[in-house]
């Protein structure tokens, strides 16, 4: 039995010594905790799209609007947004209320350091009528796509209570989640109307060597009614590098 000790011990520091070492690097972090209304370069908006089967409204596309911080109702919180796009069409069209709206708002990153992999954290803020799966009132989405390449994450999100009459689950965390499932709070920012607010916080780690990145940040909402209604946010965005560490 001793005799195995020593094979065994070599084994481990084998195996703990042929994994490389890597260093990390932060190298864009934003809490948007400046003025209300700052603007930020690096930050930019799709045109807003809307398709309906009714006319009015029809199919059509708005200018890409403004991206600027706000505040939470109860002041608790500065963060990028709000997101969702405008009201589309006028109550008592055909419409009204079955307009498909989508907006991406992206970050453009540039003469990143060298690396093999990206890391990007962030929080979430879903605020209002997320309607989740609803047939009636959704779906609504939200997904992280990298421009050019793969979606990092893609999931419909609810903060609609009334799961036996509107069926608004959520595909977070799994399908036919309850509302708000998997949140890291709820009802903490001071949104009242049309329901309350919930918080997710997200990592995402994969694979990438360019100097440059594009994320995109992607909402496909129903209804129509614009941001009063139902809207979101982002909030302490961080994008990290990793490379394994020369002659390690």
């Amino acid at each position: 039995m001793n005799a195995q000790i020593p094979l065994l011990l070599c084994l481990a520091l084998t195996a703990y010594i042929s994994v490389s070492p890597v260093s990390a690097d932060d190298v864009y972090f934003n809490d948007f905790n400046g003025p209300v209304g700052s603007k930020y370069p690096e930050w930019t908006s799709s045109a807003i799209t809307y398709a309906s089967t009714a006319t009015p409204p029809g199919k059509g596309t708005l200018p890409p609007p403004m991206v600027s911080s706000t505040e939470s109702p109860n002041h608790a919180q500065k963060f990028l947004g709000e997101f969702g796009g405008p009201p589309i069409g006028m109550a008592g069209d055909p419409g009204y209320n079955h307009t498909r709206v989508e907006q991406t708002v992206t970050l453009s990153l540039h003469d990143l350091p060298q690396h093999t992999k990206l890391k990007v954290s962030f929080d979430l803020y879903l605020l209002k009528s997320w309607d989740g799966t609803s047939p009636a009132y959704g779906p609504d989405r939200w997904s992280l796509v990298i421009a050019g390449g793969r979606t990092l994450f893609a999931s419909t999100f609810s903060n609609n209570p009334k799961v036996q009459t509107e069926g608004c689950y959520q595909d977070y965390p799994h399908p036919k989640s309850a509302p708000q499932s998997g949140a890291a709070s709820t009802k903490r920012l001071g949104y009242s109307d049309y329901f309350t607010d919930s918080s997710y916080h997200f990592d995402f780690t994969f694979e990438h060597s360019d100097s440059k990145v594009m994320l995109n940040f992607c909402s496909s909402l129903f209804e129509g009614k614009g941001t009063a209604d139902e809207s979101w946010g982002l909030d302490n965005v961080k994008v990290s590098t990793s490379a394994p560490i020369p002659g390690e």
